[in-house]
């Protein structure tokens, strides 16, 4: 038993040595290089301190630094009443020994007695109301050199009543910043725009105005008798004036014939001509079935009556101007004045119940005005007073008394849509570039009296180019 167990061990050792003879030499482990110890880390700069930023530099002036505005005193009041004393002069000149004298007459008494009225109702704003006058004659040269007097007076408005006068001082007016309103309302004298105002609607506006309605009418209104009454054949009958040849003008001439009306022929004639029949039968032979006159007072009675006495009466429709349609005309016509045609820019005396005519009755009987002065002259000029007034307070409420001028009359003037004179007896439209109204009714004179056949018409715009 013994001998086993030393045999094992004797054989466990032969084996232990011979596993060692033949195992290999183990390869060395490389040894691990030892990394170079981590330098320690600086320590971080305490940061630069943060400089404060510069004062923003402020620009170079350019100018002059800008003082702090001063704080204005309140300025004084406008003064709108004027002081005692004070006066506003209205200058107005015209014909009253020429002939013009039919209408310029009644044309100056209307304007004294508004005058007169106004003042004892208080003047304008509380200024007395003043008039300088003066009579031409019916002369330019009387007219002009007038003007130049009254110029020399800084006068704040004047007043004229023909055309030849506000023709030959269109460019004065405007020269020397003096408005005026004029009865005698040529297109020449009226533009271009300055500081004339036309009173009643120009010549050729209310001949366009005429044509409109003509057109509108003539197979009722044409004549009963005569030759070519197919369409209206207009030759104009008239004075060889600036008024007279006021109506016919290239443009009342091209929108007549656009409108389908032919205008045969213009036949002139002298004022104060005592017999027209030549220019009637010259009229007849061009195959006009209408005549219409730019005359007043005697222009028209002398047509009229001729063509009765040529017995051509009803061959024609005969018609005006508004200055035509006044009672002077019809007391030298007579019953040769019915069935006159025209365009009239106001009431007249026979619409007794308005409110503007009431008060032009009025004061005719309390002036005691002869009969033959109740014309369209002492109506439109009353009317004109009227208006002119409204202008002035309109004008010293904006920039009082002491800025009351002409040209901030003109202004104003300028600057109107639309005014009533006297209730609207006429109505007066201007603006910036117009200087005259437009509207008007078609009348006729019917048993001594006007006769309004149509309501309010708007006249075309037919002023020169």
């Amino acid at each position: 038993m013994n001998k086993r167990i030393v045999l094992i061990a004797l054989v466990a050792l032969a084996l232990v040595a011979l596993a060692g003879c033949a195992a290999p030499t183990p390869t060395p482990v490389p040894p691990t290089a030892v990394p170079p110890p981590t330098a320690a880390p600086q320590p971080t700069k305490a940061p630069e301190p943060t400089k404060a930023p510069e004062p923003t530099k402020a620009p170079a002036a350019t100018t002059a630094p800008t003082a702090a505005p001063p704080t204005a005193a309140p300025k004084p009041a406008v003064r709108t009443k004027a002081n005692p004393g004070e006066t506003i002069t209205f200058f107005h000149f015209g014909d009253v020994t020429g002939p013009y004298a039919g209408i310029t007459t009644p044309l100056v008494s209307g304007f004294n007695d508004a005058v007169k009225y106004y003042n004892d109702k208080g003047g304008i704003r509380g200024a007395k109301l003043a008039i300088e006058w003066a009579d031409t004659g019916g002369k330019l040269e009387n007219a002009i050199s007038t003007y130049n007097r009254f110029r020399e007076k800084k006068p704040l408005i004047m007043f004229m009543y023909g055309s030849p006068e506000t023709e030959a001082l269109r460019d004065r007016l405007i020269e020397d910043k003096i408005p005026a309103v004029t009865a005698g309302v040529s297109g020449k004298g009226l533009y271009p725009p300055g500081y004339a105002f036309a009173e009643v609607p120009i010549y050729s506006d209310q001949f366009g105005l005429f044509v409109d309605w003509l057109v509108a009418n003539w197979a009722k209104v044409k004549p009963t008798k005569g030759q070519n009454t197919d369409v209206p054949r207009i030759s104009v009958l008239t004075w060889d004036t600036a008024y007279g040849k006021g109506a016919l003008t290239a443009e009342s001439q091209a929108y007549a014939e656009k409108k389908g009306v032919k205008i045969v022929g213009q036949e002139l004639f002298a004022q104060g001509a005592p017999d027209v029949t030549t220019q009637i039968l010259a009229a007849k032979k061009s195959g006009a079935n209408v005549l219409y006159t730019n005359t007043l007072a005697h222009g028209p009675a002398q047509i009229l009556k001729d063509a009765v006495s040529l017995g051509v009466r009803d061959e024609f429709m005969i018609a005006g101007n508004n200055w035509a349609l006044d009672l002077s005309m019809m007391a030298l016509a007579k019953d040769a004045a019915e069935g006159f045609y025209g365009p009239l820019p106001n009431y007249w005396y026979d619409d007794a119940n308005q409110a503007g005519i009431k008060l032009v009755e009025e004061q005719f009987k309390a002036n005691n005005r002869k009969p033959a002065e109740h014309s369209v002259g002492y109506l439109l000029s009353f009317a004109f007073v009227d208006a002119i007034s409204q202008v002035m307070e309109k004008t010293i409420d904006r920039v009082g008394f002491d800025a009351l001028t002409g040209v901030a009359i003109q202004e104003t003037l300028a600057g109107m849509s639309e005014l009533k004179a006297l209730d609207g007896v006429m109505v007066l439209q201007y603006g910036a570039d117009k200087r005259s109204p437009s509207k008007a009714r078609i009348v006729q004179i019917q048993k001594g009296k006007f006769v309004a056949l149509t309501d309010w018409l708007v006249a075309p715009d037919l002023r020169p180019k």
